[in-house]
This record gives structure tokens, sequence and C-alpha cells, in this order.
């Protein structure tokens, strides 16, 4: 795991995912579709930078893993928010490394994704608006395809449950 304390029951999610970077690739959108086809929205932004001196007392959430693995693209780190979209159930993950360019992939303990499938141009236009709707139509999104496992726990909640 990126976590060295997690606390409360912890998920494991294997399926497919599909990840539409928008075009500076600082942030994406997609969805997961589980081996038991159960359905996530995955969310991802960069990563604000570390200063230096703050990497002690990491919170169990943030990512442990070496930022400095080696591969083709650019080292990249992002938090990325998970969203079980059966149940609303919303998973948290700070500061996962990985690497973006050509392909996209993350490479943590608690997150692994490779990518099988790019899509550039009008065909990753159509592959993100039928992932994502209409909100993302137009924007010259990278979509990355391929296999994707994550192990984390769920993000706390500061408010009552209402039905």
């Amino acid at each position: 795991m990126c976590f060295n304390k997690m606390d409360g029951p912890q998920v494991e999610i294997c399926g497919i995912a599909t990840l539409c970077f928008n075009e500076e690739g600082t942030w994406f959108q997609g969805s997961i579709t589980g081996e038991d086809d159960s359905q996530f929205a995955i969310y991802g932004s960069k990563s604000p930078r570390r200063r230096v001196g703050q990497g002690h007392n990491i919170p169990p959430e943030y990512c442990e893993c070496s930022p400095l693995d080696e591969g083709p693209g650019v080292p990249v780190t992002f938090d990325i928010r998970v969203v079980d979209c059966e149940i609303g159930e919303e998973y948290s993950l700070k500061r996962v490394h990985g690497r973006n360019g050509e392909l996209c992939t993350f490479s943590c303990s608690s997150v692994s994704f490779t990518t099988e499938t790019v899509y550039r141009g009008q065909k990753a236009d159509l592959i993100s608006k039928h992932c994502l709707g209409h909100k993302m139509a137009g924007n010259r999104t990278n979509v990355y395809q391929g296999p994707i496992k994550l192990s984390c726990v769920a993000t706390p909640r500061n408010f009552p449950w209402v039905l």
C-alpha cells in the first residue's frame, strides 16, 4: 500500500479504466468498469508541489512511493478521487506518482494503471463524449484505456447521510 496507516475497511477495485486527460495533462476524468461490472467515476488533478521539509508526518492517505521510477514520459503526481456510482462511496488517494506522455502509467503500490490503447483527435473526442457526456466535447482530450487496480479506504464524511 501507499499508506503507512489505513484506517477503516480497505477496498480493492480492479477493472478497465478510461481516463480522459485535458490537452495540458493537468487533470483527468474517467470511468472504471470493475471485473464484476461495477461502475466507478475517477477524477484526478495534478498535486500541488510539496515544499522542502514537508516530508514529515505524512497523512495516511498520501502516497509514500518513490516518485523517481524510470520509464517513458514525464513524471507526474496526481491527487485521485474515485466514486462508486452505485452506492456513492468516495475514495481519495493523494500524491499518486506516475508518468504521462505517449502513454500514461500509475505505478504506486496502491494504484496500478498501464495504457493499452491511446486515442487522440476526433476518436478521443468521441470516446470522452461517450464516457463522460457532453461536458468534455471539444476539449481536445487524450484518452488512455487499460487495466487498473486500486487499493484504498473510504473518505470520511463530516455530514450525515440523508435519503
